[in-house]
């Protein structure tokens, strides 16, 4: 054989399959170490989805409920400043039939086998603020709506409430503009959790929180106290865990993001 014969010989030689195993297996390691990058940044944007739709919700129902909870107990007084344009007396209609007489506040304990509370507020409505929960104009005893202009008008509505309720995850609102008729505001609602500021005798300092169920008179409350526990749509979240709204540290099961958020809101108008 001459050396034109052999060198040709080498030139048509292919790899081996040593060789062909080891591309194989170097190209399959490059695959799973891509595959696993790409789904480690999938589980990371989930979970950023998720924070950022749970700031979202809670900032929402914060800003609704604070907005109804610092009217609450709102009533005007007449031109002389020396009586209310409206009785509140308990036994004086107020011209709403869900709610004949005046209140500030009430709340309702959760139920057994349930975590959530329902929260309700009532107030006289004013020439700024005359809506309730779900920005509805509450109208009169003759139907007509409220006269910014002419607050003492016989017609006008006289308190304007806004319930506050969990069913099936979802946090809803009824309001006196359209009775009967709740709305919903947030999902991914797992806990409502409301407790109530109890002041002192004179009403000037607020002595501790209590739920609803050891709230001797409404008429002591000063602050409501809002819970709410939040939990996302994704499961790509293992061995999470959260503070929920007792501040007691929990594991999530299953996989979802979970986030207990609480504000507090004076009851400016008492």
């Amino acid at each position: 054989m001459n050396n034109k014969t052999f060198a040709h010989r080498l030139q048509q030689a292919g790899f081996t399959l040593v060789e062909i195993l080891v591309a194989l297996i170097i190209g399959m390691l490059v695959v799973l170490a891509a595959m696993a990058s790409m789904l480690g940044t999938r589980s990371t944007a989930k979970t950023g989805d998720d924070v950022n739709v749970l700031h979202q919700s809670s900032a929402l129902a914060f800003r609704l409920l604070g907005q109804q909870i610092r009217q609450a107990g709102y009533f005007p007084i007449d031109a002389t400043g020396s009586r209310y344009y409206f009785n509140v007396d308990a036994d004086v209609d107020t011209k709403l039939a869900s709610e004949p007489s005046f209140f500030a506040v009430k709340g309702q304990e959760a139920a057994v086998g349930s975590v959530n509370d329902t929260l309700k507020v009532g107030y006289a409505p004013n020439p700024d603020y005359f809506k309730d929960c779900l920005g509805q104009q509450a109208k009169g005893s003759a139907g007509a709506a409220y006269k910014p202009a002419n607050p003492a008008d016989a017609g006008n509505v006289r308190l304007i409430t806004s319930e506050f309720s969990v069913v099936n995850g979802t946090l809803r609102c009824e309001g006196s503009g359209n009775g009967n008729k709740p709305q919903p505001i947030i999902d991914g609602v797992e806990r409502f959790d409301v407790m109530y500021g109890i002041g002192d005798v004179g009403g000037e300092r607020l002595v501790r929180y209590v739920t609803a169920a050891n709230v001797g008179s409404f008429d002591q409350v000063r602050s409501v106290r809002v819970c709410l526990q939040l939990a996302g749509t994704s499961t790509s979240n293992p061995g999470g865990s959260y503070v929920d709204c007792d501040g007691s540290l929990r594991a999530s099961s299953d996989g979802r993001l979970r986030r207990a958020y609480t504000a507090v809101f004076a009851l400016r108008n008492l």
